[in-house]
């Protein structure tokens, strides 16, 4: 696939607030499913991060890679930012692949609940809406219970702020987790983050002036 070029409203953000900007690309299915398979297995916690089939990446808005494939991430069709992942080789790529993610659509999300992961969502304007328990049944082959125990999987919703206010009010977010709200499966907490989702754009088109 080409080279994606980020927006000049982006480079200038990343200017403003001194943020090494990383050159991005689109990718293939193919192309994404083989790196971040290569990532998760140089990654010691490469059981956070899921990957989905060449299938399923198919079906996916988009697919962005930095240009030597060692770390990307994914939207798909409802805006559902996944796979985020980094293979170590660069430092502060987050900084670049979350904000192009949310000015490609990208507006929820979830993961494992490990400290360092959702103090990061944090910085990015994400405010977190549901949580469920870790279910043995379903965890990831590789996943280092005596290092990582079994922490929440935690669903959020961005703000709504555009990719460039993002970056300049990047870590001066407030998060609140008082009214996170508790379900017994991932299916409810993720129908339940959706629905709210689904209520704020009803009433964002309500405010919305008549012509």
């Amino acid at each position: 696939m080409g080279n994606f070029t980020i927006s000049e409203e982006l480079k200038r953000a990343f200017k403003e607030r001194n943020i090494e900007c990383f050159e991005i690309r689109e990718a293939s299915p193919e192309e994404f499913y083989d790196a971040i398979g290569r990532a998760k297995i140089s990654n010691e916690h490469g059981a956070f991060v899921t990957q989905h089939s060449v299938e399923d990446y198919s079906q996916m808005q988009h697919l962005f890679l930095t240009t030597d494939g060692s770390a990307g991430v994914a939207i798909t069709s409802d805006g559902n930012i996944v796979s985020i992942f980094n293979g170590g080789e660069k430092r502060g790529v987050l900084k670049t692949l979350l904000p192009l993610a949310i000015e490609h659509g990208g507006r929820k999300l979830d993961n494992y609940d490990s400290e360092k992961l959702s103090a990061m969502y944090e910085l990015y304007g994400f405010n977190p809406v549901s949580n469920v328990e870790f279910n043995l049944k379903f965890a990831p082959d590789d996943w280092n219970f005596e290092r990582d125990g079994t922490p929440d999987i935690v669903f959020w919703i961005h703000n709504g702020d555009t990719a460039e206010d993002v970056i300049i009010n990047f870590g001066r977010y407030l998060v609140s987790w008082e009214t996170v709200k508790s379900f017994a499966t991932y299916e409810e907490a993720g129908e339940y983050r959706d629905k709210l989702i689904e209520k704020i754009d009803a009433e964002d088109e309500d405010e919305m002036p008549v012509c």
